[in-house]
């Protein structure tokens, strides 16, 4: 099996399907029983509806500046699967990927064994990591946290970035409901660090904490972060707990980004009691060119295209909000996925309309809802004014003469299979 046979394979099973029962932590301890995994090193476990990943990877960088062999496992990938799976920054090779792939294939046919499509990418990442023999994982959680597959390790520390509303029809549409989901991965007399969170989730997760008697950190209580400067550049702010402070400049874009660093370098602190300021400092400067695909990214300069994941109310006006304070005057390219929250994205795009005019367009990964004509019609609907234009590639050559004759940026939102999209593209003309 070569790495694309294996991809084949990967996605013969159904996409979404999710299992919400323990029937996956125990399907997954099997699986990676059968192919001999031991958890051999330290995990930390990132949940949360939006962060998660920008939080993975810095820390990653930070424990990598401590001179560790550092895991770090991400989802959904942008341009190439092998994107979840890396070690200090390098990807899985396409053997290795193969390889392990395989493995998997040969005990899920001798077990009869029914599986998901994210449990392949999570044994996938735990197996590569045991046979790498790495100090740290950072392991992203997919959807939830206390039945999701990730589930099974045993953390160093817990981390639950921001809570908002995603996957409803999975984790209930109350924000208690799928705060309780996202603190099942709070273990027992593990540190937790949380993100800044709306009074209500707070304390659904302190509840969580004190019932696994676990210690628990809370941005805004416990430590808290001080805007500096939040430009299309650079954001500067400063990192405050008790007496000790330090300052952050660093190359990921947005005032959220504070937060996620913020709650990675206090996991840091937490691994790390009592180091030198020169040990600290090193792991601040070790993120300062960090920059992640589809977030806030800078994709172009001539016309400014800026380019984000955000698929929910709650981020989409975390990005709006960011790029209002840069520009007074956007184009939206806007193309989501059918399923995620139109409702609530419509009104916050009500909210900023008079700033911005509005494309809508759709993926083109025909394996998700993208029925573009329906949100347009939505969005008219809310007395929005939006074109509509299908197809992805027309809609961006549309967006970008728009933009070049008003000289205005775009931003182009709605999904990360978007933002996938449009990198893709680039990648092509390259």
């Amino acid at each position: 099996m070569n790495y694309y046979q294996s991809l084949e394979y990967i996605y013969s099973y159904k996409t979404g399907v999710y299992k919400r029962s323990d029937e996956i932590l125990l399907n997954t301890q099997l699986i990676l029983e059968k192919l001999g995994y031991k958890q051999t090193f330290k995990v930390i476990h990132i949940a949360g509806t939006k962060g998660k990943g920008s939080t993975t990877l810095v820390l990653s960088k930070m424990l990598e500046s401590a001179g560790n062999k550092v895991g770090s496992f991400i989802s959904p990938h942008i341009l190439d699967e092998r994107e979840r799976v890396s070690i200090n920054g390098e990807w899985i090779s396409e053997e290795r990927f193969a390889d392990i792939i395989s493995k998997i294939k040969n005990i899920l046919d001798e077990e009869k064994l029914n599986t998901t499509i994210f449990e392949f990418f999570t044994v996938l990442c735990l197996y590569y990591f045991y046979q790498e023999n790495v100090d740290y994982a950072c392991i992203e959680v997919g959807i939830g946290g206390r039945i999701d597959c990730t589930n099974i390790v045993s953390p160093s520390i817990s981390i639950i970035a921001n809570i908002s509303y995603d996957h409803t029809d999975i984790l209930g549409n109350d924000i208690k409901d799928i705060a309780y989901e996202k603190a099942g991965i709070i273990k027992k007399n593990i540190p937790v660090i949380l993100s800044r969170q709306c009074k209500e989730v707070i304390e659904v997760v302190e509840n969580k904490a004190k019932e696994t008697s676990s210690d628990i950190f809370i941005l805004g209580k416990d430590f808290n972060t001080e805007i500096i400067d939040n430009n299309i550049h650079s954001l500067k702010f400063k990192y405050l707990e008790d007496n000790y402070e330090e300052d952050f400049i660093v190359s990921l874009l947005g005032l959220h980004q504070a937060e996620n660093v913020s709650i990675a370098f206090k996991a840091f602190r937490t691994l790390y009691k009592n180091e030198s300021d020169s040990f600290y400092k090193k792991a601040i400067e070790h993120i300062r060119t960090l920059t992640i695909k589809a977030r806030l990214t800078v994709a172009s300069n001539d016309p400014i295209i800026i380019i984000d994941g955000a698929h929910n109310g709650h981020s989409l006006d975390c990005i709006l909000l960011n790029m209002f304070s840069w520009f007074n005057d956007i184009i939206v390219l806007f193309a989501p996925l059918v399923d995620k929250d139109i409702n609530r994205m419509g009104e916050i795009l009500f909210k900023y309309q008079d700033k911005m005019s509005l494309v809508i367009s759709a993926t083109k990964n025909i394996t998700k809802n993208t029925d573009s004509l329906y949100v347009h019609q939505y969005i008219e609907s809310i007395n929005i004014n939006s074109k509509h234009i299908k197809d992805f590639d027309e809609a961006l050559c549309f967006v970008k003469k728009q933009a070049i004759s008003e000289n205005k940026p775009i931003l182009l939102v709605g999904s990360l299979y978007s933002a996938s999209d449009y990198f893709a593209t680039d990648a092509i003309k390259k």
